[in-house]
């Protein structure tokens, strides 16, 4: 599943979801949550070190 980084503007598989208020979520790429300047990284950095990843229930199919 490709998500589109909302900083970037890439889309890339690892992206992660990350909750930075009780409603809002900002979807961001590893590249980006490492390097970029952006008042957005800099938020999702601030929840990623208070562990706010958007946890999503894969269901997989037994065959």
């Amino acid at each position: 599943m490709k998500r589109k980084c909302q900083v970037c503007g890439q889309e890339n598989g690892s992206c992660n979801r990350y909750y930075f208020s009780p409603a809002n979520i900002i979807t961001i790429c590893p590249a980006c949550l490492a390097f970029s300047c952006d008042d957005k990284a800099k938020i999702a950095r601030q929840a990623h070190k208070a562990g706010r990843l958007v946890k999503e229930e894969v269901s997989k199919k037994r065959w």
